[in-house]
């Protein structure tokens, strides 16, 4: 017997669902997560984490200082005990050999079903590659997890948006695209990908971030919190860093330079963590022009001013209530319904090396911003139509607005 054949039987021996399940299935939806996901990962497809229990629990205790909520490894009684008991959420690996989603279904099926409604489980990591010509086999999986454990996710993420249109079932879709090394232009029109698929699916996605994007020291973190909040402004919600063993050595468990670097990252969005998962995904998304690159470099061809790629059809309105008078950033608008003229905004710089000194005309509404060291909402002023907002290089801010 072939190892495909024995593939293809091992996915059969599952029970499959009538067509009239599959669309029932396939609009059902688990909770949302209850705050913004900062996972430790250091791989998929096997253990990578340490095995010796007490090691492994120190390691927990590590990340769980560093802002971490979230750990992607293979699953264990003890592990998830371990998980419980700090505080941490488990992400099982269902590519490990042991509980493998689609060549083992029946150990899956048995785990996940053990595991439903339990809270310290995050969910159910899927599929991290390209897709391809593979979308049908993922969207089974998606449909397997949701029939076995309809509380919890199953995270199926691709090489930027390849396959993205099969996954119309899922609950969380994430993709890689490392855009610093392969490709800056490409950023935001991934991004508006999956955020277009994430608000039609009634979905939340994630994505990979590298955890190396620059120097380490440098500008590596200039780099990383870019990515980040340029990211939540489209309405991600939650980060993979790729990879943990870059970010902590796993022997003396002593944090690397570019792992010191993520811990400041963090210190700038775990704060937000549970207001970001509250505010769905963005009905809008606006920019303003740019004037350097991300990289803080004068433009291509010369030009003086232009919107970023990607973005050229996501001007602000002039019928909308802000109107950016100063700085350069992207404006993510979370309005679920629009006639109560309520709801948040993300605004995050255009440029990861420069501060911007924003200034919103402000029309009808109040704003707050959410004061991070406070941990609590509080008022923006607003002079003679004028609200001031400083982002820092990089970085990102969350507001509320009401009448």
């Amino acid at each position: 017997m072939t190892a495909r054949l024995a593939c293809l039987l091992a996915a059969l021996a599952v029970a499959q669902p009538t067509p009239e399940e599959v669309a029932k299935l396939e609009k059902q939806r688990c909770p949302k997560p209850a705050e913004f996901a900062l996972v430790f990962s250091n791989g998929y497809a096997g253990n990578s984490l340490p095995a010796d229990e007490a090691k492994f629990e120190a390691l927990l205790v590590k990340v769980k200082a560093a802002g971490f909520n979230v750990v992607h490894t293979t699953y264990s009684e003890k592990r998830l005990e371990l998980c419980k008991k700090h505080g941490v959420k488990l992400m099982v690996d269902f590519l490990a050999p042991e509980h493998h989603v689609y060549k083992g279904p029946d150990a899956c099926k048995a785990l996940a079903e053990k595991l439903k409604g339990d809270p310290a489980v995050w969910g159910y990591n899927v599929w991290n590659d390209t897709i391809g010509k593979t979308g049908e086999g993922r969207r089974r999986d998606v449909n397997n997890v949701r029939q076995w454990d309809p509380t919890h996710p199953a995270l199926c993420a691709t090489y930027r948006t390849s396959g993205l249109n099969h996954l119309v079932n899922a609950d969380a879709v994430g993709y890689y695209d490392y855009h610093w090394a392969r490709g800056r232009e490409q950023h935001f029109p991934h991004l508006l990908a999956f955020s277009k698929a994430a608000r039609e699916r009634d979905a939340f996605f994630y994505a990979w971030l590298a955890t190396d994007a620059g120097q380490a020291g440098k500008g590596n973190y200039n780099r990383s919190l870019y990515s980040a909040n340029t990211s939540i402004a489209c309405g991600l919600k939650g980060v993979l860093w790729f990879l943990g063993g870059k970010l902590l050595d796993l022997d003396s468990l002593e944090w690397t330079e570019h792992g010191k670097d993520i811990l400041k990252v963090h210190a700038e969005i775990a704060p937000l963590a549970r207001e970001l998962a509250t505010i769905g995904n963005p009905t809008a998304i606006y920019t303003t022009p740019i004037t350097k690159t991300m990289n803080n470099d004068p433009l291509p061809g010369d030009k003086k001013e232009m919107l970023p790629p990607g973005l050229e059809q996501n001007a602000f309105p002039k019928e909308f209530f802000l109107q950016p008078k100063a700085g350069e950033f992207v404006l993510g608008v979370f309005q679920p319904d629009a006639q109560k003229q309520a709801g948040h905004l993300f605004l995050a710089n255009h440029n990861a090396y420069a501060e911007q000194a924003v200034e919103l005309g402000v029309r009808g509404v109040r704003l707050e911003q959410f004061a991070r060291k406070a941990g609590r909402w509080e008022p923006v002023k607003i002079e003679d139509g004028v609200a001031r907002v400083a982002l820092a290089s990089g970085g990102g801010e969350l507001l509320r607005f009401a009448p």
